[in-house]
């Protein structure tokens, strides 16, 4: 089976650095453990999706920087095609990141990455033509992720979507939407309904389809994730690890559904490998550089069971 995966999204740089606390307004504090990462949402999944052995390519822009030269590199180096990859007169996209107690707490320049046009999207067809699926976030123009989406659809395509961060969208999107994985945050933000339990996330995942999207997967943090399947909504736990830093926890997780859809795997489980990425993911510093490469993935399933989902 194909396994060519086009991802248009963003690409960053991240610049981390761990404090016990965050400071006050004014206040300046010590922190330990910088590192300059690699990350953007469009390059964690890509990175995810070439580490589990699909053949990827990235559509994105990066500056004529030095961080631009950096981040086109570790593509490279992590398996990603980013050829396609426009270089434009702005900075690469920046995400400066504080990690405290395992969460994160980030703040992004898009940079580079909000030169992805409709115009881009337009020119580039046989790039389209190419994939079988195509995956997609919100860290560039929404106009953009629409052009996408719309040319995916026509060209017969798997459109996958995160709708991270959350925006207002032009609700035409939804029609070309084959998955849909937000968090539970986003969901409640875009369907006005908070999963809080079992009831509520089979209301939001009823609301999503509602919209237009063909089928949709609601992480939802420790509590594991609930997925349509056919006429049903099914739930699945975690895999309890120590928690080192949760960036790029829900990318690795998108990373590894796409890497089986590819693969024809059931959504059952892809879930089940997915939720083991992120696993391994969280239990690890960094962004890009966290993500497990298949045979990690692998070593992982043996020694390890998924818990019971419940709020």
């Amino acid at each position: 089976m194909s396994k060519h995966v086009l991802v248009v999204g963003s690409i960053n740089v991240d610049y981390v650095i761990h404090t016990n606390r965050l400071p006050k307004l004014g206040e300046t504090i010590t922190g330990d453990s910088f590192a300059m990462n690699f990350g953007g949402k469009g390059v964690n999944q890509a990175v995810a999706i070439a580490k589990a052995g699909c053949e990827v390519k990235m559509l994105g822009a990066v500056g004529t920087d030095l961080s631009g030269d950096l981040a086109l590199k570790n593509l490279a180096d992590c398996g990603v095609d980013g050829s396609e990859v426009l270089r434009v007169d702005a900075p690469t996209g920046a995400a400066v990141i504080t990690v405290c107690g395992g969460d994160n707490h980030i703040i992004l320049d898009v940079g580079a990455n909000g030169f992805v046009t409709p115009e881009v999207i337009d020119a580039k067809r046989d790039l389209f033509a190419w994939a079988d699926i195509l995956v997609m976030q919100y860290e560039i123009p929404t106009e953009s992720v629409l052009a996408a989406a719309k040319l995916a659809h026509e060209l017969g395509k798997t459109v996958v979507l995160n709708p991270a961060p959350v925006k207002d969208v032009d609700r035409e999107l939804y029609r070309y939407i084959d998955l849909m994985i937000p968090n539970e945050f986003e969901a409640e933000l875009i369907t006005g309904i908070a999963p809080v339990d079992d009831a509520s996330a089979r209301e939001v995942i009823a609301s999503l389809r509602g919209l237009g999207c063909k089928n949709a997967i609601v992480t939802l943090g420790k509590h594991g994730c609930a997925y349509g399947v056919e006429d049903d909504v099914h739930f699945a736990g975690i895999y309890e690890v120590v928690t080192v830093d949760t960036t790029a926890a829900g990318d690795s997780f998108i990373g590894g559904i796409c890497s089986k859809i590819c693969e024809g795997w059931e959504l059952d489980r892809a879930v089940r490998y997915a939720g083991a990425v992120s696993a391994i993911t969280v239990s690890r510093a960094g962004a890009a550089v966290s993500i497990p490469s298949a045979d990690e993935v692998e070593n992982f399933l043996k020694t390890h069971t998924i818990g019971e989902h419940r709020f």
